[in-house]
């Protein structure tokens, strides 16, 4: 079994072996010789090493990135088997700056570094993130959460946020395309810091869990008969039927996606929830419930949408004004 200083001496060893031809496709992904070094990036004789950190700033192992020159059909990245996944980026973290970003992937935590955003990212990919470690973002102010441009991404989006409430989500531009990730924003399409201070300036909070609405549900009075009716109408007109009769929807687990109607949408960004009875459009950040679908949607006032989706509802099923 390999000790802390075997490590620590293995890292120094693939960092002072890295090819300049590994450096130069490395520059070329965002990542300057000053991350490269700070971080140690390495080489192992057939992969680029990225030294991982735990929580005491420990190496606690490497994660394997794939030769640039490598076409066979093996994975990008790898790791030890039998490793638990880790927070990659404690050190930013635990230097409890004012804003930190949640991303997908090594590469694309350093490119934010190096473009002088604290970042971090689960060394287990987009669905992994342990709970344990939520208790480290609550003293950030402001904790973004910008994940590829795709379905993996989205619903891991959706994941972290339900586990950290003050949570945003950062959305990445239609031009970084299906799949896109940080690298793309920097590199590919040569957008600078600025220009995603702005995507982090409108941001908007992830969309409520089922826990969440339910109990904001519950608070409302009894007593109040327009909130009665509101209230029948959300529960009894499901927004998956709705939307569903306006647009193609497809199932993504416990979510269906779709097409935005609100905006020219080339990939699908409609996340609809029938459990919450909500819908999100991660492309241009509309939400809300049924009601506010079919008012936006139609360009109703509220109480003629109101009027709308109760003919809706079974005539039996109905109650008196």
């Amino acid at each position: 079994m390999e000790t802390q200083n075997d490590l620590l001496v293995l890292a120094e060893h693939y960092h002072a072996g890295l090819p300049e031809r590994v450096r130069t496709y490395l520059n070329g992904r965002g990542i300057p010789d000053n991350v490269i070094a700070r971080r140690r990036l390495g080489w192992n004789g057939s992969r680029i090493t990225i030294p991982i950190q735990n929580r005491a700033g420990e190496v606690a192992f490497f994660k394997l990135a794939k030769d640039p020159e490598d076409h066979s059909p093996s994975p990008k990245m790898l790791a030890p088997r039998g490793v638990r996944y880790e927070l990659y980026g404690w050190d930013s973290l635990l230097r409890r700056p004012e804003g930190i970003v949640i991303c997908e992937g090594e590469f694309d935590r350093l490119v934010l570094e190096a473009q002088g955003l604290p970042a971090v990212t689960s060394t287990g990919g987009a669905g992994t993130f342990r709970r344990d470690w939520i208790q480290d973002f609550e003293g950030i102010k402001a904790v973004y959460i910008c994940f590829d441009r795709d379905e993996a991404g989205r619903r891991g989006a959706l994941r972290v946020g339900g586990l950290i409430a003050h949570a945003k989500v950062v959305t990445l531009p239609e031009e970084a395309g299906e799949g896109g990730d940080v690298t793309d924003f920097f590199v590919r399409l040569g957008r600078s810091r600025e220009d995603f201070e702005k995507l982090q300036a409108a941001a908007p909070p992830v969309p409520p869990d089922p826990e969440v609405a339910s109990s904001r549900t519950r608070t409302w009075r009894a007593s109040d008969p327009s909130r009665e009716r509101i209230e029948r109408i959300k529960r009894d007109v499901p927004i998956a039927d709705v939307i569903g009769q306006r647009l193609e929807l497809w199932r993504s687990g416990s979510v269906l996606v779709g097409r935005c109607p609100f905006h020219e949408d080339r990939q699908p960004s409609l996340a609809v929830y029938p459990e919450t009875r909500t819908f999100y459009c991660f492309g241009c950040y509309k939400h809300g419930d049924v009601i506010t679908f079919v008012r936006e949607l139609n360009h109703l006032s509220f109480p003629e949408a109101l009027d709308a989706l109760e003919k809706l509802i079974p005539h039996h099923d109905r109650e008196p004004r």
